[in-house]
C-alpha cells in the first residue's frame, strides 16, 4: 500500500461538492465527520456523521455537503501484490457508505499518517504505511463489532478518553476534569491511566500537543504564536520550552528542518 495524498480534519463550506465521473485514479478512503450526501447511479443517499466510504479505483465519486459544513479525514492510496489479500481478509466493504459507532481512534490514526507523510523523518513512508495498515485493521474491528455487545471495562473508557486528548489537544485538559469524566478519584485515575498506557496522563497531554504542533508546523504557515494557542497553550514561551524539551529543536528550527527536507525530496 502506498499513500498518494492525505488530509486530516479538513473542513469545507456548505457549497462543497465533489464530482469525479471516472473516479480519482486510485483508491480513496473518506472518514466522514458531518452529514453528507453521496450519489450512487444517479440516486442520492443521505449519510450520517461518523461514517466512512472506501472507493475502489475507477468508481465514480459524487458527494457533497449536507448542511452548513462538510468535515472529513481522507487519503488516496494505491494497492499492489498481497495488499488485495490483506483487504479480502479484513472484509471491508467498498463503494458503500458505512455508519460507525466511534471514529475518534480512526481519526487519530489518520492524523498520525498525515504527520508522518509530511514530516522529515527518515522512515516516514514506512511509518505512514504501517499506520495505514493499522487503520484498516482497526476499521475492520469497528465494522464487525458495531451493534454487538461492547465491554464496559476501564480500558475501553480510557482508550476513548485518550483518543479525545489526541484529537483535541487544544482543550484545557487537567486531572480534575479527566478523572471526573470517568467518575474516578484523581489518584486512582492517574494510576490506572499510567498502568494502561505506560505514560502519565499529563505527559500524554503534552505529547498530544507537541505532535499536533509538529503537524501544523510541517503543513501550514501559521505563526508560532497562533500554533501555541491552537495546541492549548496560553503562554508561547511555555509552549516553546515544552516543544524543545521533546524534540531538541525550537518550533522555528523544526519548521525550517521540515521545509528543507521537502525541498531535498522534490
Amino acid at each position: 500500500m502506498h499513500i498518494n495524498n492525505i488530509g486530516y480534519n479538513h473542513c469545507h463550506d456548505a457549497d462543497f461538492c465533489i464530482q469525479r465521473p471516472d473516479g480519482s485514479g486510485d483508491y480513496l478512503l473518506l472518514l466522514i465527520k458531518t452529514p453528507a450526501v453521496f450519489t450512487f447511479s444517479g440516486a442520492d443517499t443521505f449519510t450520517e456523521a461518523n461514517s466512512f466510504m472506501l472507493y475502489k479505483e475507477g468508481t465514480p465519486q459524487f458527494y457533497r455537503a449536507y448542511g452548513a459544513q462538510f468535515s472529513n479525514d481522507w487519503f488516496h492510496f494505491k494497492l499492489s501484490g498481497g495488499d488485495y489479500d490483506f483487504f479480502d481478509a479484513l472484509d471491508i466493504p467498498f463503494d458503500k457508505v458505512v455508519k460507525l459507532d466511534d471514529i475518534n481512534g480512526l481519526s487519530l490514526l489518520i492524523k498520525n499518517m498525515a504527520y508522518e507523510s509530511y514530516s522529515s523523518n527518515m522512515f516516514k513512508t514506512d511509518s505512514a504505511e504501517l499506520y495505514m495498515k493499522l487503520f484498516f485493521i482497526k476499521l475492520s474491528e469497528e465494522i464487525h463489532s458495531f451493534g454487538g455487545s461492547r465491554s464496559s471495562t476501564h480500558y475501553d473508557k480510557m482508550a476513548l478518553l485518550r483518543s479525545q486528548i489526541y484529537n483535541m489537544p487544544y482543550n484545557e485538559w487537567n486531572v480534575d476534569g479527566l478523572s471526573h469524566q470517568l467518575a474516578m478519584s484523581k489518584s486512582y485515575f492517574q494510576h490506572l491511566y499510567k498502568e494502561t498506557f505506560g505514560v502519565s496522563v499529563m505527559n500524554d497531554v503534552i505529547r498530544s500537543r507537541v505532535e499536533h504542533a509538529k503537524y501544523l508546523l510541517s503543513t501550514t504557515d501559521i505563526s508560532i504564536t497562533k500554533i501555541a494557542q491552537m495546541c492549548g497553550y496560553k503562554c508561547e514561551l511555555h509552549f516553546m520550552r515544552q516543544f524543545k524539551s521533546r524534540t531538541d529543536m525550537t518550533p522555528s528550527e523544526y519548521r525550517t528542518a521540515v521545509s528543507e527536507e521537502k525541498k531535498r525530496t522534490k
